[in-house]
């Protein structure tokens, strides 16, 4: 059995995405039977928005995981998928991954890090940084080559 057998990878439309599709799809290659490919939908940050405004929040989250499933498809890989939501309980977006790599019983979670400091990160939240001290498996923060230089 290889260690990495289910692979979580949370990613959005951001470019800081990219480098962790790439990973995941590559660690998949070499090492897993599963990847589990989800993003986050902010419906609390619509909380006042119209029913049609959600309602396309959501369609655009599910376009999104379904555009990584061709991709995934593209070079032979099976992916499952899961859209999650915030809601008005007001978890973090980093519990609410931490939470679906348990459900899915993640041996890894892969995702991307815009790289933020200061301020900037403050107010996003750190998801990655939070990510990684409350996971319950391994993570791997996939950065652009060019990042941090």
């Amino acid at each position: 059995m290889h260690m990495f057998n289910r692979i979580l990878l949370a990613a959005d439309d951001s470019e800081a995405s990219e480098p962790a599709i790439q990973q995941a799809f590559s660690l998949v290659q070499k090492y897993a039977q599963t990847l589990v490919i989800v993003t986050v939908v902010d419906i609390y940050g619509a909380y006042y928005a119209t029913p049609e405004s959600i309602e396309f929040i959501q369609k655009t989250g599910q376009a999104f995981l379904d555009s990584l499933v061709t991709r995934a498809t593209a070079q032979h890989i099976l992916a499952e998928t899961s859209l999650l939501e915030t809601d008005i309980s007001g978890k973090h977006i980093s519990e609410i991954l931490v939470a679906e790599a348990k459900r899915q019983r993640a041996n890894i979670m892969v995702l991307g890090s815009h790289d933020w400091h200061g301020l900037r990160q403050f107010l996003s939240g750190g998801i990655a940084q939070a990510v990684c001290r409350l996971a319950p498996c391994s993570v791997l923060i996939a950065r652009a080559e060019n990042q941090g230089s």
